[in-house]
């Protein structure tokens, strides 16, 4: 893969990744919110919602890691 394949790889990995952050600290805003208005039931689902963002970004940074496999289609 070419240095300018790679690098808008990781540019896009970047701004999803600040996406992802932004999201999560919206919804512990609204977590916060909730808690001290006396809805304190309802942060669990939040807390669920983030937790599964969470491994959304684990598993975005393992797939980042991974060598590719190349094949040798030289020998037959």
């Amino acid at each position: 893969m070419s240095e300018i394949g790679q690098a808008a790889i990781l540019l896009a990995a970047l701004l999803i990744g600040l996406l992802l952050m932004g999201i999560q600290l919206w919804l512990l805003t609204v977590a916060l919110e909730l808690y001290l208005g006396g809805n304190g039931g309802q942060v669990w689902q939040l807390a669920l919602v983030s937790g599964v963002i969470f491994l959304g970004g684990w598993a975005m940074l393992r797939l980042l890691r991974r060598r590719p496999r190349v094949r040798d289609t030289s020998t037959g």
